[in-house]
């Protein structure tokens, strides 16, 4: 998990599409969001979302924070999915990423 927002616009641009918005006090979980932002997106049909990283931790951290400035950021397949604790979730392609400046 992230807690630190400027590894979002690293090199100073933002390259993050914003897929879902999830309601943390809703009825559905945060991986039914997220997978089916990413069916949408013509991703990871291959490779469960499960087996890339289990986000309940994630939730429960993020619904902790109300709103505050915190994202939690993890690789799915090629893509890198950020969600924020307002619910926000992007996502953007780990080809041509350059490294740790």
């Amino acid at each position: 998990m992230n807690h630190r927002p400027t590894d979002a616009d690293r090199n100073e641009r933002s390259d993050w599409n914003v897929v879902a918005h999830h309601d943390f006090g809703g009825a559905t979980e945060l991986d039914a969001t997220i997978v089916t932002a990413l069916e949408t997106e013509g991703c990871c049909g291959d490779s469960p979302l499960y087996a890339a990283v289990d986000t309940e931790p994630a939730e429960r951290f993020l619904s902790s924070v109300e709103g505050d400035d915190a994202s939690v950021v993890f690789t799915v397949s090629e893509r890198i999915v950020r969600v924020s604790a307002d619910g926000t979730v992007e996502a953007r392609d780990v080809q041509g990423l350059s490294g740790p400046d």
